[in-house]
């Protein structure tokens, strides 16, 4: 009897453990990637869940699509990536990568991500097999180059740049005269080194972590879109947890959440940018004017695109956003 139910014991204890890989592209000592390892750490001391967390940063357990696809398969439990590589499975999650769209200002930005109409578009990923918890804040988007600073539209025409598999910055690149190369995250930096490519976007701290400034002459702070990541959960694994354990999650998330954006904002002003001085790339940052005109090149057809694209109901969802986003405007 003893020696059953220590057998017992043993067991349960076992089943308890129940595993969940998070995994990521970043170095583990990015924002996101410090704003994961709490969050693990968090889910996994949280006597609400019978879960044990660990963080595989660096595309460890696969790059964009293989962590998705994961999710899906229920081989995956967490994955952390920008909404653009989900717009391959999801078409209307296209909406988080308009230019020249989101609020300016990280504080307005925030009421947005946590807004009934955010929650519309983030909710369509379920039909998916994914549900998208939350949006981290990891950096509004800049451009790098060789060859001339790209703080004028005029000087996006014949260049060639690394674009996310995602529609939206495809007609992106092509308003703004670029040609678009698709490519995996982890190989653009010896793309920009060879001169494969002479451009890319990301933000400015994804550009400093990825060491994309030790390639590039020059970088314009244009700050046209928002490069947040999406957290993501497979619907089979979170629909086997309990409703306390899903709220921990969620509190675990929330708190990760905020230390990468605090991060994300104290690394651009402290390190990132004197960084990119230090290394002697040409900064620079377009008037109202320029920005404008970019803006005016760029987005009306990007908005056109997506209802092309998504109907009816990429306009409801669309609509919800631009109302919600006026409140904030300057």
């Amino acid at each position: 009897m003893a020696a059953l139910s220590f057998a017992l014991l043993i067991s349960a204890a076992t089943a308890a453990q129940v595993p969940m890989k998070i995994g990521h592209l970043v170095p583990g000592v990015a924002p996101r990637g410090q704003g994961a390892t709490e969050m693990a750490a968090l889910i996994s001391a949280d006597t609400r869940c019978d879960v044990v967390a660990k963080v595989f940063p660096a595309s460890q357990i696969g790059g964009d699509t293989d962590l998705i696809e994961g999710l899906q398969i229920g081989s995956i439990e967490m994955a952390i990536l920008p909404g653009s590589f989900l717009v391959g499975f999801q078409p209307l999650i296209g909406i988080l990568d308009f230019p020249f769209f989101f609020p300016p200002r990280w504080e307005d930005l925030q009421r947005v991500h946590r807004s009934a109409a955010m929650r519309g578009v983030l909710d369509t990923t379920e039909e998916k097999g994914i549900v998208s918890l939350a949006i981290w804040h990891t950096g509004y988007k800049i451009w790098t180059s060789n060859r001339r600073p790209l703080d004028t539209y005029e000087n996006y025409a014949g260049l060639k740049a690394r674009v996310m598999p995602s529609i939206v910055l495809k007609e992106q690149s092509r308003l703004l005269g670029l040609t678009a190369v698709g490519m995996p995250f982890a190989e653009t930096y010896s793309a920009l080194q060879t001169g494969a490519i002479d451009a890319q976007e990301n933000s400015i701290d994804t550009n400093f972590f990825m060491k994309f400034h030790e390639v590039q002459d020059f970088a314009a702070i244009t700050n046209h879109g928002i490069l947040d990541n999406v957290i993501m959960m497979s619907k089979s694994w979170w629909d086997a947890r309990t409703p306390d354990c899903q709220t921990a999650i969620r509190a675990a998330v929330e708190t990760g959440g905020r230390i990468t954006a605090e991060l994300t904002n104290s690394i651009i002003e402290n390190v990132a940018l004197p960084a990119f001085t230090a290394r002697g790339l040409t900064i620079t940052t377009p008037t109202r004017a320029q920005w404008n005109h970019m803006r005016d090149a760029v987005l009306p057809g990007i908005e056109r695109l997506y209802i092309q694209q998504n109907g009816a109901r990429g306009q409801a969802l669309l609509d919800a956003l631009k109302t919600e986003i006026a409140n904030y405007e300057n």
